[in-house]
């Protein structure tokens, strides 16, 4: 789910986000209510969206989509089905016109990296299917006159360690890819070389940019409000769609929407101050005012450096704030759960060695099952869990 609001809103999820992927009955667990471009787009004359995928996306966004067929996350032992319910809608929905947007939300790669890990021997076939995917919609989007203006992004949510598990901070986990895929970006890039190795180590094989900035870069080429709490930035190559005067003032809309979220939550912040040229001085001028030109000429290329130079600092600092915990009050936490645990187990002991069997059964599984919640495969097959728990406790009986 945090990925998900990151991608829709442009806002930075926080830790607590976590929380409302298991909190399904929860109203604040639904995004329906915040602004995002999903909305915008349903919003906008003629907007219908359909969907086909991961159910999350339907729990996030119950009313939104006018066609849905949605498929459990939690089966992570399937790998087929899984996508194969999403494939089977794409060639009908390709051929029909009715629709302003379409999501697909594939799982298996996914499921297969929790499972097996990234060097699977299930990994290449997947992959193999997923490029079959991608070139049956790009050659629908060439030779469908009703096609001619879509746009395909393609990208992960997440990616995953060497352990095929994700939710950490290793760059594996933290680098998904991001493709913008249309006919129509041959106007402005005849393609980009695929390196072999790595530009900038780890896993820098292009331009990084944060998960965030997909928000207001989809809502730009749609041509849609930015969502009101969005925090990324218009990704710079695809503003050659735009002469340079209108990459400008589509910066400066960017810029004077995160600067009012930036104002809510630091009224007294600046970023004029410090060294700067008379070219960046104005354009931040321009922002933290009323955002019209005073009409000066200026280089319009180092106003929009220094536009992004203003968006970058904002993006670092607010997102710096959605992650700043008192690490004092987490280990206070953590202590004072681990003496309750403590104490518990204590004052059961007595009570529970009155059966040693079941005593030492019940303590047995209690410590395992705190023990895979550390573990964000274990957390999404917890009901394997209790399958073998109640499996081998029956078993037990059944010997007795």
């Amino acid at each position: 789910m945090p990925r998900i609001k990151a991608i829709t809103t442009g806002s930075t999820p926080s830790f607590l986000d976590v929380i409302l992927n298991f909190a399904e009955g929860d109203k604040s667990s639904s995004l329906e209510s915040q602004d995002t471009w999903l909305g915008q787009l349903k919003a906008k004359r003629g907007g219908r969206l359909v969907f086909y995928g991961d159910d999350t996306w339907l729990k996030l966004f119950p009313s939104t989509f006018a066609r849905a067929d949605g498929t459990s996350s939690f089966f992570v032992s399937d790998f087929t089905e899984v996508d194969f319910n999403v494939t089977r809608n794409v060639p009908a929905a390709l051929d029909q016109n009715d629709w302003t947007g379409m999501i697909l939300h594939y799982l298996g790669l996914d499921h297969i990296g929790h499972k097996s890990g990234p060097t699977s021997p299930h990994m290449i076939p997947k992959q193999a299917e997923m490029d079959d995917i991608v070139r049956r919609i790009y050659r629908g989007l060439e030779s469908k006159s009703h096609l001619q203006s879509t746009l395909l992004v393609l990208c992960g949510d997440h990616g995953m360690n060497d352990a095929g598990n994700h939710g950490g901070s290793a760059e594996g986990e933290t680098s998904p890819a991001l493709v913008f895929i249309s006919p129509k970006l041959r106007s402005i890039s005849q393609g980009v070389e695929c390196p072999t190795a790595p530009l900038s180590g780890g896993l820098g094989f292009y331009t990084k940019i944060d998960q965030s900035d997909v928000a207001p870069t989809l809502a730009g080429l749609l041509g849609v409000p930015v969502p009101r709490n969005n925090l990324g930035v218009f990704i710079p190559d695809l503003l050659r769609f735009w002469t340079q005067g209108d990459s400008v003032r589509l910066l400066k809309q960017n810029a004077g929407q995160v600067l009012g979220v930036v104002k809510e939550t630091f009224p007294t912040l600046s970023f004029g101050d410090g060294p700067q040229s008379e070219a960046q001085s104005e354009a931040c001028a321009d922002i933290t005012s009323d955002g019209n030109s005073k009409g000066q000429q200026r280089n319009e290329q180092i106003e929009q450096a220094a536009l992004h130079t203003f968006l970058s600092q904002a993006q670092t600092i607010m997102s710096n704030t959605a992650s700043n915990y008192s690490i004092g009050k987490l280990y206070a936490g953590t202590a004072i759960a681990a003496l309750v645990a403590l104490w518990t187990f204590f004052r059961s002991f007595p009570v529970l060695m009155q059966k040693p069997t079941f005593g030492v059964w019940f303590l047995l599984v209690t410590l395992i099952y705190g023990v895979t919640m550390f573990a964000s495969s274990y957390v999404e097959e917890e009901h394997q869990y209790w399958y073998s728990v109640a499996s081998t406790w029956l078993g037990w009986l059944a010997m007795k």
